[in-house]
């Protein structure tokens, strides 16, 4: 029974980097899209979240195969490890997403 909860709470940690990447696309988005930024990188907008969406939905997936499909004695162990990479990324893109919101919050130079 503890086992299960453990398991369904693991998947629900996924809430976090998705709402982490949200931000980023969204303050990503608003920073560009009002003309305060722009982007440098080739692949950064919109490529860069568009990537991230890669990884997420697969690594989901593949944690809920882990958890529930497969029985292997370490697949819950390697079901956290890709947990924490996913909190990881997410944690990279709420950097993103504040540094972001510094951006807007600079004012624009005078000309």
């Amino acid at each position: 029974m503890i086992a299960e909860k453990a398991k369904i709470l693991l998947l629900y940690v996924y809430i976090v980097p998705f709402f982490f990447w949200m931000f980023d696309v969204f303050t990503t988005f608003y920073a560009i899209g009002w003309g305060i930024a722009v982007e440098t990188n080739p692949l950064g907008w919109p490529l860069g979240a568009l990537g991230a969406l890669i990884f997420y939905i697969p690594a989901y997936i593949f944690t809920y195969m882990l958890l529930f499909r497969f029985q292997s004695r370490c697949s819950f162990w390697v079901a956290i490890l890709i947990t924490m990479l996913a909190l990881g990324l997410g944690v990279m893109n709420l950097g993103a997403g504040l540094h972001n919101i510094e951006i807007v919050k600079t004012p624009l130079p005078q000309s």
